[in-house]
């Protein structure tokens, strides 16, 4: 993932936006092993491959190194070392908030899979929920921004964090949810008024916004190339960050590279339940969240100090 130094005003510093990288170390792995099965197949020797780089990107920051059979950290199932993260200073307790749409919601989407690469001291509260948009997460009744018990701004503090990633559902044309991303250079529509709203709020009871671009769906063309269908939502939340100098991490196009490389067939054998070209199950979530955690280890954020083996 490049990161890319943006001019912002001058009340902020420049704002990095994490884009994309090397492939994560899971498939990085799994990739070379299907390179040394097909050498020994076409060569019926021994073939000596060593470790595998990554391609597509610029120098990169990555979250570990890869592990046995295709698994993050050397561990089966997306297991992340145990004990805090590197660094002389004591972590502070801190608090991660989710917010966003079904595919960071709880059983069909990456949210919940993060909690298993932070330190102790990062606890992720994920208040996603399925369905909902930028615009409707904000306005609806009992909505879990303001209104619910269990609502984000009834809880959080100084020295907090907020995840924010919308717009698969800022695309729908419904009036409850439809946003309007604006166009170049500075997409002032309504999907950034509300990204600016949640950017606002959360600094002003002291605690940091985080921006992320919404997941790439799995979809393909006849061809087997990977397609972007989320139009000018995720460029609308990238230009939102940089004038309002808040990191963001380019989800979309970091899993976007990745599902290109790895083709439809194994991209819905990796990440996908059935047919649903959309969401992630909870045992392949964790792969989502990977990318999420590299992206945020390359970035900027103070957040990315809680990466558990940084």
């Amino acid at each position: 993932m490049a990161m890319q130094s943006m001019p912002t005003s001058s009340s902020t510093a420049a704002t990095p936006v994490c884009r994309r990288g090397a492939l994560p170390t899971w498939l990085a792995a799994t990739l070379v092993g299907l390179l040394a099965t097909a050498l020994l197949v076409a060569c019926s020797d021994d073939a000596d491959l060593g470790g595998g780089g990554g391609t597509g990107g610029t120098t990169t920051a990555s979250g570990g190194a890869a592990g046995q059979g295709g698994q993050p950290f050397g561990g089966a199932g997306g297991a992340v070392p145990s004990g805090g993260a590197g660094g002389s200073e004591p972590l502070a307790e801190t608090q991660v908030w989710l917010i966003g749409d079904s595919t960071v919601s709880p059983l069909s989407g990456w949210g919940d899979a993060l909690q298993p690469y932070l330190a102790d001291e990062a606890t992720v509260n994920n208040r996603a929920r399925s369905g909902r948009s930028s615009k409707s997460f904000y306005e609806e009744t009992g909505n879990y921004w303001t209104e619910h018990p269990d609502a984000v701004m009834n809880h959080l503090a100084t020295g907090d964090y907020v995840l924010i990633q919308f717009g698969h559902n800022d695309e729908k044309l419904d009036v409850e949810r439809h946003t309007d991303p604006g166009t170049p250079p500075d997409y002032q529509g309504t999907f950034r008024d509300y990204l600016e709203l949640y950017i606002e709020q959360t600094r002003a009871v002291g605690a940091t916004p985080i921006l992320i671009t919404p997941v790439s769906r799995m979809t393909f063309d006849s061809n087997d190339d990977h397609l972007r269908t989320h139009g000018d939502y995720p460029a609308a939340m990238i230009q939102t960050g940089i004038a309002n100098g808040v990191v963001v991490l380019d989800l979309e196009e970091h899993s976007h590279l990745h599902f290109d490389q790895l083709g439809e067939q194994q991209t819905m054998e990796l990440f996908a339940e059935g047919d649903d070209h959309s969401h992630f199950p909870p045992d392949k979530a964790w792969r989502v969240a990977e990318m999420v955690i590299e992206l945020l280890t390359g970035s900027t954020s103070s957040l990315a100090a809680y990466v558990k083996g940084r």
